[in-house]
């Protein structure tokens, strides 16, 4: 095959002598010594663009797709799912046309092996392996590479090719971000040069913000295989639970000064619930992997870096499901041509490597294939004993948010997790769960090993290096009440059964001739609330505890609570009332009809502690220096989630935009160096003429540093004076990981009297925790309404004694006023992932009730100077 491949090379380079670039034959590329059937088009006779000549778009590679498809009988093709722009995710299927003809007996034989009591896999049933390609748009050679793999499978002939066929069905998912490669490839094709240009600096290889990498909300789809809260990772998870593939493979780039790596990571990173057995069978099959690149001459790595504790990979999630998973990453041109340590690196090269590689580890696949379904079976197996042995049964989940409880459900059902309905209330942590308002999930399932994934809190204390984050547990994130339930003799007696659906829209409201008080508890409320607005209705909020009297007698509709007249507005009575009945059932918000202005507590309808709400103006900083993850993520919570409109302006552009149409201006986590003494200045005036200003992260560092606010950074005091005892070079990364913390969940206390804690029923909240640093304690007593907790606040994942107790009480988020604006700033991203639903309600909170409070008159030491 070598052979055939430098005879190849020699008569591209004879031709190529006047050209400084110009690809090489598919054939070449492919180097698998195979005629190919010529009615099979390669991707040249469709497009009219060779391999490795452009960035294929999404468009042309479903052109090229179809014609395949069409030509050939080996392959079908199945829409998944589509992106958040509509582009199709199409999974490819490559087998025999007898196995064509029976796929589904082939899904079912596979899905068989899962279950309890199952038999051995038949005589003859097939390896099952899933390719992903492109989850990182801006990694074109996955992408590029799979057309390439599917001409081969497609066209390719001889005994092999047939024999491996018959024993394989071979499922490409192409491509799984179609928006971000569509802007990467767009940028890239823009600056197609006659001669490309290998300069580092070249404007080709520096592509603009938000670049190709992240889909439309400008999330990372490679971290969203365990939240699925993007649609495009959603239509991946649900592609995998339908086949168990027994082998998984996600294809990537990285870095250009690098060579080429292929799974296991440091194989002591690997998360406990991670199969040692699949490990065994990933170092084994290696052989064919190495055997291919030793042979290339190509260098490669395996066994560092890139951990496979995160579970939210698409190279450690079917892990869970009982795959062999793998990850590619190969060094990338990010452009045709670019200069690199390693020397020049053609884009037609690494296309043709990420082929030849996935072609040699499908083979390895098809050669393991009775141990690969054998792994699948004793997968399950173990994982029901794991199970049986564990002495946690189930776990209870509640919330006075049906909402947020709802979209928890649907977020397990993607899944295929068993969830239940209780037939009776539990008592368990002196809290009531409530049949129709709760649900349990028992760890006695299939899924045992997904369950644990996604519920355990699991406190690390022998690991400091992690590539990704070290805490996710779920239920801590959305904040959602649950109790763990242990078997034995104190265990709690639940009695469920299967979940036959669940009711997510709260009671149509009776009709009002008066008022309307609205509760602020779902998630969804800010959502209804701006839908009043836009319409032109006129709110108002009750910050405190009240009991108000409707046509259904006396409730509690808790602090935050919206109050609408009927009177005085610009809609009919008729008109509001639909609104309202909208709001119940599409937001899940609680409206109650009330008759009267008094209440029996608290104050009352038309009391002077109830402030208006002004319909929000929100503008977004994004560009260059603005971390496009932390952007996309507050973006998608309040346009995606909340339908509010947003305005997005480059932080180059903001010395020159027109400030005074915007109510909130949000500095997302970034840099913001660019911005001089003049602007901040603006900025100032802006706030204190009636602007809310929220900075996040190194957004809320430069407010702080431009004097935006009096707050004032926890810093390392250096107390005890003691130095550091000398240690070894070698350990440099792990001492670095004790200062920080890569991402863990933090128990933090709410005042739930602050307008920033509306709509929380109790005082602890969830939040993320990246890095070390906190608000500290400062004059202003009432100015850090979110704290983390004051006795040991980590409830998930890594971070260092001394992080702990260092980060005990101090701020998560400050809040002041500042003339007749406000400044609220947030030491983390408070939307991480877009999975964190409670600290995500104080971004709406801020945004609704960012000036419903005040300074204090004094401090304990007199008068409070707020400016």
């Amino acid at each position: 095959m070598l052979r055939i491949f430098a005879a190849g090379f020699a008569l591209f380079i004879a031709s190529a002598a006047a050209n400084a670039y110009e690809p090489k034959p598919i054939d070449v590329l492919l180097d698998q010594g195979v005629e190919y059937d010529r009615a099979v088009p390669t991707p040249e006779a469709v497009t009219g663009y060779r391999a490795g000549e452009i960035i294929f778009t999404p468009a042309l590679h479903r052109e090229y797709v179809r014609a395949v498809d069409a030509a050939s009988d080996r392959v079908s093709v199945t829409t998944i799912g589509r992106s958040h722009f509509g582009r199709p995710i199409q999974r490819i299927t490559i087998t025999s046309p007898e196995n064509q003809a029976r796929l589904e007996d082939i899904r079912q034989a596979q899905l068989a092996l899962a279950r309890a009591g199952s038999d051995p896999a038949p005589a003859g049933h097939p390896a099952i392996v899933q390719m992903t390609f492109g989850v990182h748009g801006s990694e074109p050679s996955s992408y590029d590479g799979a057309k390439l793999i599917l001409y081969h499978l497609a066209a390719g002939q001889g005994a092999e090719i047939e024999a491996l066929l018959e024993e394989t069905v071979i499922h490409m998912i192409v491509m799984v971000n179609p928006d971000g490669a569509n802007r990467f490839a767009e940028w890239t094709n823009m600056h197609h040069a006659r001669t490309p240009v290998a300069d580092p600096q070249h404007r080709e290889h520096f592509y603009e913000w938000p670049w190709g990498r992240t889909n439309h909300y400008w999330f990372d789809l490679n971290r969203q295989w365990i939240p699925v809260n993007q649609p495009e990772a959603r239509a991946v998870v649900e592609a995998t639970h339908d086949w168990l593939p027994g082998l998984a493979i996600d294809f990537h780039e990285m870095g250009r000064n690098s060579t080429y790596f292929f799974s296991p990571g440091p194989v002591d990173g690997l998360h406990p619930l991670l199969s040692q057995d699949a490990l065994q069978l990933n170092l084994e099959m290696n052989a064919l992997l190495a055997e291919q690149l030793d042979g290339e001459g190509a260098l490669y790595v395996t066994e560092e870096v890139f951990d496979d504790f995160y579970l939210g990979y698409g190279s450690s999630y079917p892990g869970l499901v009982g795959s062999v998973p793998y990850l590619f990453e190969q060094s990338s041109v990010r452009g045709i041509l670019q200069e690199t340590e390693y020397g020049t690196l053609r884009y037609d090269d690494k296309v043709g490597q990420q082929a030849r590689v996935a072609l040699a580890l499908i083979r390895a696949g098809h050669q393991r294939r009775t141990d690969l379904q054998a792994h699948l079976r004793d997968f399950f197996n173990e994982s029901r004993r794991l199970a049986d042995a564990d002495p946690v049964s189930g776990y209870l989940v509640t919330s006075p948010d049906q909402a947020r409880l709802a979209d928890f459900i649907d977020m397990l059902g993607v899944h295929r997790v068993e969830v239940q309905a209780l037939s009776q209330t539990v008592r368990a942590d002196g809290r009531d769960y409530e049949p129709g308002a709760s649900i349990y999930v028992p760890v006695d399932q299939d899924h045992y090993r997904v369950v644990q994934g996604l519920f355990e809190a699991q406190l690390i204390t022998d690991k400091s290096e992690f590539y990704d984050v070290s805490g996710w547990t779920q239920p801590l994130a959305w904040d959602l009440d649950y109790s763990i339930v242990r078997s034995g003799l104190f265990g709690s007696n639940v009695s469920a059964e299967a979940l036959d659906g669940f009711e997510r829209a709260a009671p149509d409201p009776d009709r009002s001739p008066y008022v309307y008080v609205m509760e602020w508890d779902s998630y969804y409320a800010p959502r209804a609330l701006y839908r009043l607005l836009d319409a032109g209705l006129r709110a108002r909020v009750i910050p405190d505890e009240t009991t108000v009297t409707t046509t259904r007698g006396e409730v509690s509709p808790g602090r935050g609570a919206i109050m609408v007249a009927i009177a005085g507005q610009s809609l009919s009575a008729d008109d509001i009332h639909a609104l309202m009945v909208r709001a119940a059932r599409e937001d899940s918000v609680m409206v109650h009809a009330a008759t009267t202005a008094i209440t029996s507590q608290g104050s009352d309808l038309g009391g002077f502690a109830l402030s208006n709400i002004e319909t929000p103006e929100v503008l977004l900083v994004t560009g260059r220096g603005v971390s496009m993850n932390d952007a996309g993520e507050l973006w998608h919570l309040l346009d995606h989630e909340q339908a509010m409109p947003v305005s997005m302006i480059d932080v180059s552009s903001l010395s020159g935009a027109m400030l005074d149409r915007y109510t909130h201006i949000i500095l997302p986590n970034g840099s913001y160096s660019g911005l001089d003494e003049d602007f901040s200045e603006s900025l100032n005036r802006w706030v204190r003429g009636g602007g809310v200003l929220i900075g996040i992260r190194r957004g809320a560092r430069w407010a702080v540093s431009n004097e935006l606010a009096n707050a004032s950074w926890l810093e390392d005091d250096g107390e005890d004076g003691d130095l550091p005892d000398p240690q070894a070079y070698e350990t440099i990364n792990a001492w670095d990981a004790e200062i920080g913390i890569s991402g863990a969940i933090f128990e933090a206390e709410i005042d739930i009297t602050h307008p920033i804690g509306f709509g929380f029923r109790d005082g602890s909240l969830s939040v993320h925790k990246i890095g070390n640093q906190a608000f500290a304690v400062g004059e202003n007593p009432f100015a850090l309404p979110v704290r983390f907790a004051g006795d040991d606040p980590i409830q998930s994942g890594y971070a260092s004694i001394e992080n702990r107790e260092r980060l005990e009480g101090q701020g998560v988020v400050h809040a002041e006023r500042r003339g007749r604006g406000s400044v609220i700033l947030f030491a983390d991203n408070p939307a991480f992932r877009g999975y964190y639903r409670g600290s995500a309600r104080l971004v709406t909170n801020a945004i609704f009730f960012g000036d419903d409070f005040r300074n204090p008159g004094r401090t304990g030491s007199g008068p409070y100077e707020a400016e």
